[in-house]
């Protein structure tokens, strides 16, 4: 999910290059948050060519060293690399692979060993390495014959992006914040009992604005609210400050990837509540200022009522989280540099750690910029 700084709708549009189609359908959906979903129309939009977006970022030249996301949905299911087989079959290449979602089961690391699998058939210089996000993912992947290394993602946050900024002294207060698309898995109804809710989000399509409303209609729905139903990109501080108005965070998936909303309310100060959930974030965030409850919409809003009226310190819960990171970032490297004295490939250094971090694989950056120093791009 990228976030942005907030604009004008015509300088968005001017920005992002989208055709009229878009932009029409972008009012469309404005229109459901500020007159109601009854009264909107909507029309698809044309398709358009963009400059293609990957997560990740090249680390080393000579040896190619590659350090981005599994992500099928985005063709790059393993990674960067996967996605430059010319790169892959000119030389060694040592790629270091997160996974955007849960391999605790078999049926996902079965399918990454098989793809792994043929990649080598056509590129055997390519080496991996997967960075698994729970100990329970790590033994599925090395059951099945891949290498990893336990390295929770949410320990690249960038800590000075997401940091305790103070709404301003006339917003309202909410009791929980839900960040998160509007998406099936999010389980966004467990939510119904919270009376005061507020919803961050990035833009939802037609037919998710108008179910999210019917779904939630106490909720605010916090992106759309800034600028009179018009959708607003959200970052840096004015996504800090937004999250400061909440007393909770809310985690609500079963299953996916370990959520990087879940780090950032605690780098931000605030208590979470989840619901048990494969994929990583329990296993980061568990400490003190980590609710796991049923995923019952009533167990929920208790649980949310119990922690906003408890009021724990918000810069206790950040030196908490904060002091996880460090512990994680040190194992994490450990891991990957071991693997990387194993192959005969140079070391992980600070600087390119610190790029772990700042582009990370939550961002996405034209593919021309990520594979600029790189001959042969």
């Amino acid at each position: 999910m990228r976030r942005r700084l907030l604009r004008s709708p015509a300088a968005a549009t001017k920005a992002r290059g989208e055709s009229t189609g878009h932009s029409r359908v972008r009012a469309a959906i404005g229109a459901v948050f500020r007159r109601g979903y009854s009264q909107a129309r909507i029309r698809k939009p044309a398709m358009t060519m963009t400059n293609r977006r990957l997560p990740g970022c090249v680390l080393s030249v000579d040896p190619l060293i590659t350090f981005s996301k599994r992500a099928p949905a985005l063709g790059v299911g393993l990674g960067l690399i996967g996605h430059r087989l010319d790169l892959a079959k000119a030389g060694p290449s040592f790629n270091i692979l997160t996974l955007a979602w849960t391999h605790e089961g078999d049926g996902q690391a079965k399918r990454l060993k098989q793809e792994l699998d043929a990649f080598a058939e056509t590129a055997p210089l390519a080496r991996f390495i997967v960075l698994a996000n729970t100990e329970t993912e790590h033994q599925s992947l090395h059951r099945h014959g891949i290498e990893s290394v336990v390295g929770n993602i949410l320990c690249l946050a960038d800590t000075e992006r997401f940091r305790i900024v103070a709404p301003a002294s006339d917003a309202s207060r909410f009791d929980a914040v839900y960040v998160a698309g509007f998406q099936p898995f999010k389980r966004h109804a467990l939510a119904c009992d919270i009376t005061s809710l507020l919803l961050l989000y990035w833009p939802p399509g037609p037919i998710e604005a108008i179910s999210m409303r019917q779904t939630l209609p106490h909720a605010t729905f916090g992106n759309h609210a800034l600028q009179d139903g018009v959708f607003s990109w959200l970052e840096g501080e004015v996504y800090c400050q937004q999250l400061g108005r909440a007393s909770v965070g809310l985690c609500l998936s079963a299953e996916e990837g370990p959520m990087r909303a879940s780090i950032e309310y605690m780098l931000c100060g605030l208590p979470v509540v989840t619901t048990p959930a494969r994929g990583g974030r329990i296993e980061m965030l568990s400490g003190p200022h980590l609710s796991v409850v049923p995923p019952d919409p009533k167990a929920i809003a208790a649980a949310v009522a119990e922690v906003a009226e408890a009021k724990p310190d918000p810069f206790q819960i950040r030196s908490t989280i904060l002091d996880r990171i460090g512990k994680e970032r040190q194992a994490l490297l450990h891991g990957v540099n071991q693997w990387l004295e194993n192959q005969a490939a140079p070391l992980l250094d600070g600087g390119m750690f610190e790029q772990m971090v700042r582009y990370g694989v939550w961002r996405t950056r034209p593919e021309a910029e990520i594979f600029e120093n790189v001959i042969g791009r």
